[in-house]
């Protein structure tokens, strides 16, 4: 039960990664979007939410994936056999569907595209006022 639980973090892990990666990324364009193009102050307190935000998703996520990872085996050992081929579904099924279903919702290109839009429009934001 140890081993398939560690397997099941590490794929946590690298499905965590990819979120964060994933949603970092939004946060960096739309930072650089507001700030510099739509001329919006920096908000801290945007940015404290999106941390908060964050942990709470990485700690959520974690914590689904370790209930349903730990579901099948659990009832394995108080006599309750499920077949082997059923708890690989229910890991992968877990990791899939919740953590890479809302790193998707993150991997978008509106901000990046709108970036490439202003500044293609000789509307250039970099330039010191």
């Amino acid at each position: 039960m140890l081993n398939a639980l560690i397997d099941n973090l590490v794929n946590i892990g690298w499905a965590m990664l990819i979120f964060l990666c994933a949603y970092l990324s939004n946060v960096s364009f739309s930072l650089y979007y507001n700030i510099k193009i739509l001329l919006e102050p920096f908000s801290k307190e945007k940015l404290i939410n999106s941390g908060l935000k964050i942990a709470a998703f990485v700690c959520g996520l974690t914590l689904l994936c370790v209930a349903i990872t730990t579901l099948p085996l659990f009832a394995d050992m108080v006599g309750w056999e499920i077949p082997a081929e059923y708890v690989d579904i229910f890991s992968n099924l877990v990791i899939i569907g919740a953590v890479l279903m809302v790193s998707c919702k993150y991997i978008t290109f509106t901000k990046f595209k709108a970036i490439l839009d202003a500044t293609k429009e000789d509307k250039s934001y970099d330039k010191i006022k």
